[in-house]
């Protein structure tokens, strides 16, 4: 089980919702940008839940709303989802960028798409970095354990941008030593 299923399960002991719901509050939260996780596996994950005794369905309608499936989780998805926190809290701090498979073939360009692909992952440093400092004073009534991922990820960029200058600094000195 992976943390996308953390976070599905974790969602479902705060509340029985709807796959549709579950999607919503994964977007709202943007928490898609941090897991890769899409609506197609949300509603797959819910009906392999149910199939595992992890989360009982009940078909509701509303109104004049169509019908949906709520999803609530059940004794043993709790007990799963303890299993879930505990063993992603002890796991090895992995840090995946996709840009390091650009980095780790630049030696393959020749110095001006080298030099392109440097500004293409320095631009989306600083613009993720820019779009999580205009969020940062939007959510300072959120939760701590919400609030905080979103200054993790600022400072990880901030890190991230560190590194960026320096990287451009040994390419450019290692460059002129040629």
């Amino acid at each position: 089980m992976s943390t996308i299923d953390l976070i599905i399960l974790g969602s479902l002991c705060q509340s029985p919702k709807s796959a549709y719901d579950l999607q919503k509050q994964i977007e709202s939260r943007n928490l898609s940008r941090w897991v890769k996780i899409g609506s197609f596996t949300v509603y797959k994950k819910v009906v392999q839940y149910e199939n595992k005794g992890y989360v009982v369905s009940e078909t509701v309608k509303n109104g004049n709303m169509p019908e949906k499936t709520m999803y609530t989780i059940t004794p043993e998805g709790k007990e799963i989802f303890k299993e879930l926190i505990t063993k992603f809290s002890l796991a090895e701090t992995r840090v995946f960028l996709d840009f390091n498979a650009v980095i780790v073939n630049m030696a393959l360009l020749d110095e001006s798409s080298a030099n392109e692909c440097i500004a293409n992952i320095k631009n989306s440093i600083q613009s993720t970095k820019m779009q999580i400092a205009e969020q940062l004073p939007l959510h300072k009534d959120i939760p701590l354990f919400g609030r905080t991922i979103l200054e993790q990820q600022f400072l990880l960029l901030e890190t991230l941008e560190k590194w960026e200058e320096n990287f451009e600094k040994e390419l450019e000195k290692e460059r002129e030593e040629k």
